[in-house]
């Protein structure tokens, strides 16, 4: 897709997609919303996030979209945090936060994630954290549609 194309589109094109071909798995997911963003979306397990408060975020780099998370042995919770990470990718967030801009150019060697808690990442009151909260939702629910069997309960926990 065009660097024109507006953030409700990747949305909606996501969303058709995912209906169309249903989606079994987070991964499917992940190739899918390459393809609707045009540019590739690499995932990656951090050791370094396992002592931080967040479970996961995302770099927007000039070449690709890298999705960080915690290592978990739960295949639910890592399809929920990369699913979360997602919605920031295709609501185009990135695009959104001057702020962070701001700070990077004040302090660039504050590390990414440090400047992403600054500006209240967790926090669910946030439009931007809460609109991917959501996302992640809905895509669970599409994943879990599309699959044979229910989630294994103990995958939920770890």
């Amino acid at each position: 897709m065009t660097e024109h194309v507006g953030a409700d589109d990747f949305v909606e094109a996501f969303w058709a997609r995912g209906a169309a071909e249903g989606w079994s798995d987070v991964d499917q997911a992940v190739s899918a919303a390459a393809e609707v963003v045009g540019k590739p979306i690499v995932v990656r397990e951090e050791a370094f996030l396992a002592a931080e408060p967040v479970c996961g975020f995302v770099a927007t780099l000039e070449r690709r979209h890298l999705v960080m998370i915690s290592p978990t042995a739960s295949q639910t919770f890592r399809s929920f945090v990369i699913g979360h990470e997602l919605g920031h990718i295709l609501h185009r967030h990135q695009n959104h936060a001057p702020q962070a801009a701001y700070i990077r150019d004040v302090i660039p060697d504050l590390p990414e994630y440090k400047v992403e808690r600054a500006l209240a990442r967790g926090l669910f009151s946030n439009e931007y954290e809460h609109e991917a909260e959501v996302f992640a939702d809905r895509l669970a629910g599409l994943i879990r549609g599309h699959r044979g069997r229910p989630s294994a309960f103990r995958g939920v926990f770890g």
